[in-house]
């Protein structure tokens, strides 16, 4: 009899001491998933909140693939890039919106200097909207660079390029 007691409160200590070992590295993979997102806290993605949808078309007219794209953009600029805004205008809100839809947008960046980066309006269609913004984006932040490496102070910087 004592010596199943004895066994009993082994097994029990064995179990109880996998419990604390198994609770401890559940914890530790919690709060360390900013692995699995490339170092960005899944409780503060930064990029998503420098991002906002404005006019006809919000957040969730979008694809998660096409915001994930426009993330990315901004995560390799992050450095430069406080907020970015990008507005869009169906060209005729009446009739459905489909892949030939035309629509007119414009992006305007907020750098962390202070300095504003707009685009003049452009036209495109839905099917082409997330490729037209980022090739749009890639000129403008080109053009902020080169400005900021021959050292000029940029304080708005419209890009008709």
């Amino acid at each position: 009899m004592i010596r199943r007691r004895r066994k009993d409160k082994t097994m029990e200590w064995a179990r109880n001491i996998f419990l604390v070992i198994l609770a401890v590295v559940v914890v530790v993979i919690f709060f360390n998933l900013d692995i699995m997102h490339k170092g960005e806290s899944v409780f503060s993605r930064t990029a998503d909140k420098k991002i906002k949808f404005t006019g006809d078309l919000k957040y969730n007219a979008y694809t998660k693939r096409e915001v994930e794209r426009i993330i990315k953009f901004i995560k390799r600029h992050e450095k430069l890039i406080d907020t970015a805004t990008i507005e869009t205008s169906v060209q005729d809100k009446y009739k459905k919106l489909t892949g030939v839809s035309q629509i007119i947008f414009e992006v305007h960046l907020v750098m962390l200097n202070g300095a504003t980066v707009s685009t003049p309006t452009r036209r495109t269609t839905r099917k082409k909207l997330v490729s037209s913004i980022l090739t749009k984006l890639d000129k403008d932040m080109r053009a902020y660079k080169r400005l900021t490496i021959d050292g000029q102070k940029v304080k708005s910087l419209v890009n008709t390029m």
